[in-house]
């Protein structure tokens, strides 16, 4: 009997961006992105299999302003400019779920990259490991609420 070893796991996010207005809740706009999972991402996920750290949790979501094109060896952000404790993280089969979000005083410009942090992540810029890299192009202002939910599917 052979064993058919072309399985074809592969790992991949997808995001949506949720404006709402600060006085009335109403949602303002939505938009959704991907991302590519990095490669220190995937070796997060890799030691939480092998059971050799369980700091691997994904802890905080960060925002950033940076110009550039997201690649695989990206450990940080260009150019983080706000951060978060996810509000919400949760598995159902092969999708994980994640919830960020930021009030109307936090994460306010034009932002252009997002991504998700664990491993010894703090509320400090670029502490952790990197899970994903997305380009978003939004702007947020003070008059705004953003909720980030996202979907990182293992299949």
């Amino acid at each position: 009997m052979n064993i058919d070893n072309n399985e074809g796991i592969g790992i991949k996010g997808r995001h949506r961006l949720i404006f709402r207005d600060v006085s009335t809740g109403d949602v303002i706009r939505e938009k959704e992105y991907d991302n590519i999972i990095v490669t220190s991402g995937k070796n997060m996920i890799a030691k939480r299999l092998a059971q050799t750290a369980n700091t691997c949790n994904i802890t905080y979501i960060a925002v950033g302003t940076g110009a550039g094109v997201p690649a695989v060896g990206d450990t940080t952000l260009f150019t983080e400019s706000a951060r978060n404790l996810v509000t919400t993280i949760s598995a159902s089969g092969t999708v994980v779920s994640i919830t960020g979000f930021f009030g109307a005083s936090e994460a306010n410009g034009t932002l252009t990259e997002m991504g998700y942090f664990g491993e010894a992540a703090t509320g400090a810029s670029g502490s952790g490991t990197l899970l994903n890299h997305a380009t978003i192009s939004e702007v947020k202002t003070s008059s705004e609420t953003l909720t980030i939910q996202s979907t990182i599917t293992i299949g």
